[in-house]
């Protein structure tokens, strides 16, 4: 009763075929059609012809279900330690097929020769729709479709139960739907396998309704992080390969030197070692990695750049921003719910807010600096071996360096230390860089950046000026709200390696590109939604330019900004909720009050009173009723902020306690709402929102890249410190477990930017006082509250 080699079944838009009998074994695997544009970019296509580096033939599905009733499933998006691909994921395939959660026994992620649809760790839950859950679903209905032939049953008297398909007094499982036969179900996809977002499934299959869920809102274990405590992972730094070479970079002097030359090697200390120079670019590489160390610190010493000084050092950053940078190249966003007339309102509003709030650029620190293993073969293979959030991009950007196919690419992603959107464009620093040296010497080499390399040549994310108006009538409520949102372009994904040696990549952020393109535009979306609807004036403008220093710099390098956990919206949201607060205190109305009232979405609404109820709020205005900014005595003070991020609404309390005469601030409590629709895995998520407070802390309280005139002072730890373990407060985590909503909503981000405001409101609280730019060292908060 197997469908006919000739015949092929239509599945909602997918094609289901019989592609051979075989005698043992047998398998239904889920590959891929392309619908609309090739899946490569078009520089690829150009270059070598090729339209599609997937052949929905072989293994390299979305789904395997095979005849021992186990199943396989594959996703493009690496774990950079959020754990959805290995719960999450693993919950949404067998809820939608109706199999055991323990029946998915391999879950394949992130390499490029052997998951399908690239993207990168972010968006893990897709707004609700992840493409593996439709290909769970057009893989459930095809086995409908195979069972109602093998049993004679129709389709629509079937049910599925732990794997088992039953009608008609008749089961069977799906090991047995599959076996001795192979099954290619071919489903329809859209979008660029290389772009940041890479391949989205389309067609609407039937998903299972959420009112029959029985294993998403449950809590299931981690798996892999067993084998990680256990040691028993390959991480990226592990990689070793026959004949492979150890290499440190020599970068230039600054962000726009050039060479003039290169240190001569000294080869009576150093008879294994060679340099490598390819433009500006300077590498040495050598059989250990102690040579290789020793020998550039030799070469770096003796090497002679160019001069350089474009920039205007962090200390006039701000005031740079707002009276240098080029606002009016990039054109200006403006909010989709912009509406009336504010400056008659303004005019006529019994008391006014207007202030200027600044973010400062802070980097990535990942606690294991860049590296990478690249090896280009002499069959004209590259394979390099990294902890990179989206290989495809990177192969993608590998292919353009190089002039060669992007098929002949393959990027191995492997565990490593996370660093939150620096590489979701597809490089984090030394993959090219491995690369280049790896084809100049012809072996394999392994590139680990010094941690002086991760802190000056790395992205960063954006530093950013806003200037917030709001007007409040005779009862306290707002009349008109006004931003401008100033920040340099959010995305620098060209290659450093590249840029330097001066090899192809593609363009540097341009102001005539589309701010929603955020990897090609100096504009500046707006990327925080605005909440507060019961607000009946309301202007919203965001501003782009360049990248501090790039059109002055020689390399074309400067500032290279660069996405970082809830990029863009961190930005924004900072001076909103802070506006809000000061506009609460301004009307004399407890903080949470004055955002419910003025809100209209009960999600919204809901959260709020949570978080107020589970942090123990105290219903009153601020500042309290005896600020101190003096002293050497702690004072204590509270804060809240408030966002909608991937269709989750989130609200937070930082509780704090500064002491005055040092400026120094310790956040004692961290309490936050949660209601993302849907919650999947309530231990992970909690998991999820626990790290994002962590890290949120650490950014409002001491991340800061500090630069002079011609890069990046920040060399090591002590000059940029980050948050450690006896630092970290008590963490409240709340979630609102909402399955009318329908969706999934995101749970890795958004608790980090929450914090800023929080913290920065409660320092309010506390003293009487406000500060409206970050970091809140303790250096800017005793001078604030001295002046």
């Amino acid at each position: 009763m197997a469908i006919s080699n000739e015949k092929s079944v239509d599945v909602f838009g997918a094609t289901l075929t019989r592609r051979a009998f075989v005698k043992a074994g047998g398998a239904l695997f889920v590959g891929i059609s392309v619908a609309g544009a090739g899946i490569l970019t078009k520089g690829a296509q150009a270059a070598t012809g090729n339209t599609n580096s997937l052949d929905p033939a072989l293994p390299s599905s979305w789904i395997e279900i095979h005849p021992d009733n186990t199943i396989l499933i594959r996703t493009g998006k690496s774990d950079f330690g959020q754990s959805t691909t290995f719960t999450a994921y693993r919950q949404i395939v067998a809820e939608e097929l109706n199999a055991p959660f323990e029946a998915i026994t391999t879950v394949v992620t992130g390499d490029t020769n052997s998951t399908p649809d690239g993207s990168g760790a972010f968006d893990f839950l897709g707004r609700g729709m992840p493409n593996i859950r439709k290909a769970a679903a057009y893989t459930h209905q095809a086995l409908l479709d195979l069972a109602s032939q093998r049993l004679g049953v129709p389709k629509s008297e079937l049910s599925v139960k732990d794997g088992i398909v039953s009608g008609g007094g008749k089961k069977i499982s799906y090991g047995d739907l599959v076996k001795d036969q192979q099954l290619n179900l071919t489903i329809p996809v859209s979008g660029t396998l290389t772009d940041i977002r890479g391949l989205t499934i389309e067609g609407n299959p039937p998903m299972k309704p959420v009112s029959q869920y029985t294993i998403i809102g449950k809590s299931f274990r981690n798996t892999i992080t067993a084998s990680k405590v256990a040691a028993r992972e390959t991480w990226a730094t592990d990689v070793r390969l026959p004949g492979m070479l150890h290499a440190r970079m020599v970068h230039p002097k600054t962000l726009g030197s050039t060479l003039v030359s290169a240190g001569e090697l000294d080869k009576t200390r150093f008879p294994n070692a060679q340099v490598i120079v390819k433009g500006n670019l300077v590498g040495v590489v050598a059989p250990t990695e102690w040579e290789a160390i020793r020998a550039a610190q030799q070469v770096a010493s003796a090497t002679k750049w160019t001069n350089w000084k474009g920039l205007p050092g962090s200390t006039n950053l701000h005031r740079y921003l707002k009276d240098s940078a080029d606002w009016k190249s990039a054109p200006v966003s403006k909010g989709d719910k912009n509406r009336g007339d504010i400056a008659p309102a303004m005019a006529a509003a019994s008391k006014k807010l207007a202030a200027t709030y600044e973010f400062s650029y802070m980097k990535h620190a990942p606690i294991g600096p860049a590296m990478a293993v690249a090896d280009v073969r002499a069959d004209g293979e590259v394979h390099i071996y990294a902890h990179n959030q989206n290989p495809q991009a990177l192969r993608g950007e590998i292919a353009t360096m190089l002039g060669i196919s992007t098929n002949r690419v393959v990027v191995h992603a492997l565990p490593g230390p996370g660093h939150y959107g620096r590489s979701n464009g597809g490089n984090a620093g030394a993959e090219d860089e491995a690369v280049i040296l790896s084809q100049a010497v012809d072996r394999p080499v392994r590139v680990q950046w010094m941690r002086p390399d991760d802190l000056q040549w790395s992205t960063q994310s954006p530093a950013a000026v806003a200037d917030v108006q709001i007007g409040l009538d005779d009862n306290g409520k707002m009349v008109a709200y006004q931003v401008d949102h100033y920040m340099p372009a959010p995305q620098d994904d060209r290659p450093i390696g590249a840029v330097i040696a001066g090899l192809p990549t593609m363009p540097a952020p341009e102001p005539h590109a589309s701010p929603a393109n955020i990897t090609a535009s100096t504009g500046n979306r707006l990327s925080d939604p605005w909440v507060y609807d019961g607000v009946p004036r309301l202007a919203e403008f965001g501003h782009g330019t360049f990248q501090v220093g790039q059109q002055a710099s020689p390399l074309t390098v400067g500032l290279r900004d660069h996405s970082m956990r809830t990029p863009g919206q961190f930005q924004q949201n900072f001076p909103r909720e802070l506006a809000i607060n000061e506009a609460a205190a301004l009307a004399g109305v407890d903080a949470i009050q004055f955002r419910i009232d003025h809100a209209t979405e009960e999600r919204l609404i809901r959260v709020l009173k949570t978080v107020r109820d589970a942090s123990g709020w105290e219903t009153r205005p601020s500042p309290q009723a005896r600020p101190v900014s003096t002293g050497d005595s702690p004072v204590r003070g509270r804060g809240v902020s408030a966002m909608l991020r991937a269709a989750t609404y989130w609200a937070c309390v930082c509780e704090i306690v500064v002491t005055p005469s040092t400026g120094a601030i310790v956040v004692e409590k961290y309490t936050i709402a949660v209601d993302p629709g849907i919650v999947v895995n309530p231990m992970q998520m909690k998991r999820q929102v626990e790290g994002g407070a962590v890290m949120g802390i650490c950014h409002a309280l001491l991340e800061e890249a500090t630069f002079d005139e011609s890069g990046i002072t920040n060399r090591d730890w002590r000059t940029y410190p980050i948050l450690k373990m006896a630092d970290i407060p008590e963490i409240k985590v709340v979630l609102l477990h909402r399955p009318e909503v329908g969706s999934y909503g995101g749970g890795s981000e958004a608790a980090n930017a929450l914090a800023a405001p929080a913290i920065a409101a409660a320092l309010f609280d506390a003293t009487g006082k406000i500060m409206r730019r970050l970091p809140l060292k303790p250096a800017y908060v005793q001078a604030a509250l001295k002046a």
